[in-house]
């Protein structure tokens, strides 16, 4: 919710944004104005203005990239595109924002109240994927796939020998798979636009993944080897976060138009109908390795039902997830999972046989913000998961903007 704060009552009073996750607030010079960034849907986020005289409300954009910063110049608005660009918008003319060209891997941006300097945060992280060796006493982890930039999401192929994620190596998340080491990595997907989630069918022989190509994110799938990527034909819109039922005939995936209020679905794996396994909240379906359950998350809480969506469950004596709602994996031999205190990562391993935890891993840094999976080797050896290794940021001074 988007409040405004008198300074002379302290009184607080509610703004009418016209959705459920608004943020990054900024007012005009004359104080007229008041801009802000709106997450209307799992691939897509508005920048919308609120006219303090009357009340009323403009959509300014509609954008497939998250809004980072917002400043003004003049009556213009300059915004930041996550780990993106800076973009100009005349208030006049709001459907031809115009790419400036300054500024890359731009976090957040603000204007001096004079208009005549503008600072942006030019920001640089490295995230890797880490191979975690599950049969050691203790457990030891390497780097595996590695970059300058971020990589994330990893699927392990059935066979083992492969492996798929999502990187932004070449400027925006795109899919990737490689050799089981590391090596030999090849770009699957060209769209330009954040696309990733791939998931390895059963028997190798697909991946299905998301992308915002268009912007609305849909469901895709692409032969590991190359060619181009269909769009499966879904009756619904905003599909994410796809994954395979064992026996390869069905993709489950979030379907989270409201993004507030995500559910569950399931769809035949060449497309059609969808079919509705879970009301909101419940987003990231997992089937059990047996096939037996798909699990889910829920308000904290990881969830469990059968695969045609009845008799839904708490899954008891699994401790609260972070509100991500991914770091947790499905395996034969429990359910791995992360967990945060006092600043540090664990991985541990829930047996849901016994619902005891057990300690497996303290990660040595930070996972990033969004992980995108942490999977398990078929064998049940060794597991994935995503680390941040570096980050740098600078803060960047434009004199005379005009």
């Amino acid at each position: 919710m988007l409040y405004l704060l008198s300074m002379s009552t302290l009184k607080a009073t509610l703004v009418k944004t016209d959705c459920k996750e608004a943020g990054t607030t900024s007012f005009s010079p004359k104080g007229e104005l008041l801009a802000w960034t709106c997450a209307d849907t799992f691939s897509s986020a508005s920048l919308r203005l609120l006219h303090l005289d009357d009340g009323s409300v403009t959509k300014l954009l509609q954008s497939n990239k998250w809004i980072a910063g917002i400043g003004w110049l003049s009556d213009n608005i300059i915004y930041s595109s996550l780990g993106g660009g800076l973009w100009e918008l005349a208030l006049t003319q709001p459907d031809r924002a115009q790419r400036l060209p300054i500024g890359h891997d731009v976090s957040d941006v603000t204007v001096s109240s004079s208009g005549h300097r503008l600072v942006y945060v030019q920001s640089s992280t490295n995230t890797n994927i880490w191979q975690l060796n599950l049969q050691g006493s203790p457990a030891q982890a390497r780097k595996l796939i590695v970059s300058s930039a971020a990589q994330g999401a990893p699927s392990i192929s059935p066979d083992g020998r492969r492996i798929a994620f999502e990187s932004n190596r070449n400027g925006t998340n795109e899919v990737w798979v490689c050799d089981g080491d590391g090596s030999n990595a090849l770009q699957l997907t060209f769209f330009g636009v954040l696309t990733g989630t791939p998931r390895w069918s059963p028997d190798g022989g697909l991946i299905a993944f998301d992308s915002r190509l268009g912007g609305e994110s849909n469901l895709y799938t692409v032969d590991p080897a190359g060619g181009v990527p269909a769009k499966l034909n879904i009756d619904l819109s905003d599909n994410s976060m796809p994954s395979w039922s064992p026996d390869g005939k069905w993709i489950y995936f979030t379907q989270g138009e409201d993004i507030s209020e995500p559910s569950v679905w399931k769809v035949p794996s060449r497309g059609g109908n969808a079919v509705h396994l879970a009301s909101a909240p419940a987003s990231y379906p997992l089937a059990s390795p047996d096939g037996q359950y798909v699990y889910f998350f829920r308000r904290r809480r990881l969830w469990r039902m059968m695969p045609d969506g009845s008799s839904p469950e708490e899954v008891k004596g699994m401790p609260e997830l972070s509100f991500q709602g991914i770091e947790w994996f499905p395996s034969k031999a429990g359910i791995y999972f992360m967990s945060h205190e006092n600043g540090k990562t664990k991985i541990e391993l829930y047996d849901t046989k016994t619902q005891k935890i057990s300690p497996v891993f303290s990660l040595e840094k930070s996972p990033p913000y969004w992980i995108g999976a942490m999977p398990v080797s078929p064998d049940g050896k060794w597991m994935l998961f995503p680390q941040v290794d570096g980050h740098s940021s600078n803060l960047m001074m434009v004199e005379n903007m005009q």
